[in-house]
């Protein structure tokens, strides 16, 4: 069985890119470490879950008013 193709990093997929060039900026141009990157990822995956969860949800028809 295949995973889920929007889960496995693709750098071809215009959306993964994005995700690289972002981590790319910080270290190249912050000075951040790679381990302050992957740091700061697992912060804002905490931060921004619920939010992300809502804008899902909402997208999926959820929450019509």
């Amino acid at each position: 069985m295949m995973g889920n193709e929007k889960t496995k990093f693709n750098i071809k997929r215009f959306e993964h890119q994005l995700l690289a060039s972002a981590m790319t900026v910080l270290v190249d141009d912050f000075g951040y470490t790679p381990r302050e990157v992957f740091e700061l990822m697992d912060d804002a995956k905490q931060q921004l879950w619920g939010a992300l969860a809502k804008l899902a949800n909402e997208r999926k028809g959820g929450n019509k008013q």
